[in-house]
């Protein structure tokens, strides 16, 4: 895409996390779908686990999908669903330099 150049549509992808297999994602799942994303990652996966397989699918096809000209921004329901502080921080400055919006739907 040459600069300057209005993104060919807008594409919403979302996340959604838990950190226990028994907690459920439903709320977060119904969020995200109020919010229209077009497709949505999920994984019950501990808050300390170094590596989210999901979300790096997520960041990744956003990634192409950017690529192709289209606008996306990632979708999660809360912030703390990602993780704290400095992993947040890396994952914002990393869509921020592909060009990929971040947005978190406030808790209830």
């Amino acid at each position: 895409m040459s600069a300057g150049a209005e993104p060919a549509g807008h594409v919403r992808l979302g996340y959604a996390r838990a950190s226990t297999a028994r907690q459920s994602l439903d709320a977060q799942l119904d969020s995200l779908a109020e919010t229209g994303v077009t497709r949505v990652f999920s994984e019950k996966i501990s808050t300390r686990a170094t590596r989210r397989p999901e979300l790096e699918a997520a960041v990744k096809l956003a990634g192409e999908i950017r690529s192709s000209g289209v606008a996306v921004t990632l979708v999660v329901h809360e912030h703390k669903r990602h993780g704290r502080g400095i992993e947040l921080a890396m994952l914002a400055e990393e869509l921020k330099a592909s060009d990929i919006g971040l947005e978190f739907l406030p808790e209830n």
